[in-house]
């Protein structure tokens, strides 16, 4: 199991994993642009688990900056489907976690879909709790 950076050749890969939970269309030229955005800003952190080549496990990270501290913020975490329970989310957090503690950010905060359940209690083994309420407006 090899963790690195999202790399353009692993891109559709990436979106293939997202299309198993995210609801929107996705469109791959505008994915590719946002990529190459992301790529400028040292606060984004597109990671991916990979083995034998193939991706199998994603997840971003933003550092976000106000006045009074930096906090992370969480999205896109997925495990290929049949895959999830083997470690593979616990190193994408552990990946996440550090690139946190190089940013300095003091907290980290991420949603869910309120039926997902099983990844209630991932977050909740990965350390975090259910203490604020979250709210989506979608576009």
């Amino acid at each position: 199991m090899i963790i690195e950076k999202l790399k353009i050749e692993d891109l559709s890969q990436v979106l293939e994993l997202h299309s198993t939970l995210i609801p929107f269309e996705i469109s791959v030229d505008k994915s590719l642009e946002t990529y190459k955005e992301m790529l400028t800003n040292e606060n984004y952190y597109l990671v991916v688990v990979k083995e034998d080549n193939e991706v199998i496990g994603c997840a971003i990270g933003i550092c976000c900056k106000c006045l009074a501290v930096s906090f992370l913020v969480i999205e896109d975490v997925v495990v290929k489907e049949g895959l999830r329970g083997k470690g593979i989310g616990r190193k994408l957090m552990e990946s996440l976690d550090e690139f946190a503690k190089t940013k300095e950010c003091a907290y980290a905060i991420l949603v869910s879909s309120d039926y997902r359940k099983n990844a209630h209690k991932f977050y909740e083994n990965s350390g975090f709790t259910d203490s604020v309420r979250g709210f989506r407006k979608v576009y």
